[in-house]
């Protein structure tokens, strides 16, 4: 696979797993779910695999997304930047900045998406090494860029003054 097709395929696969993400916090129930992305190899290719489970819900989902494993990269740039643009201006869905947890038979390195009656999908990156990290660091960095833009008008709707 090139990087231009990785690019394209990206691009339909981060709308798919942002549809899934809204299909679940959109339950009028309060749930929580994992999402899950690992590779393996599937026809003598490695690809990028995505697992989604819902307990409440006895929803469990595995989905080949096409894209091979030296290009995970790009599809986790597309989500995470969909992601910031889907869910942090939204009113009633969100999404926590990246955190990784280790415990002694756990990894967790990724994000949560969350609603305002507390279900919480837990997004599981399972990645790790340098261009990863960058695409992290500029997650944070839009992340908290939006958070100060939201903190400055909201200082300025409330004393009509700009900082």
């Amino acid at each position: 696979m090139k990087k231009i097709e990785a690019q394209q395929l990206a691009i339909e696969r981060s709308k798919l797993i942002i549809e899934y993400i809204f299909q679940i916090l959109s339950d009028s129930e309060k749930v929580n779910a994992t999402m899950e992305f690992f590779n393996d190899k599937v026809e003598n290719q490695n690809v990028v695999i995505f697992d989604i489970n819902v307990p409440k819900r006895n929803f469990k989902r595995s989905l080949n997304l096409g894209i091979t494993s030296d290009h995970e990269n790009v599809l986790f740039e597309q989500l995470l930047n969909d992601l910031i643009e889907t869910f942090l201006p939204h009113e009633t869905m969100g999404i926590t900045k990246y955190y990784s947890l280790k415990s002694m038979n756990k990894k967790f390195t990724g994000i949560d998406a969350t609603n305002t009656i507390g279900s919480r999908i837990s997004i599981n990156f399972n990645s790790s090494g340098t261009e990863f990290n960058n695409l992290i660091t500029n997650f944070q960095a839009k992340y908290n860029a939006f958070v100060e833009n939201m903190n400055n008008n909201i200082f300025e709707s409330n004393s009509g003054l700009k900082k």
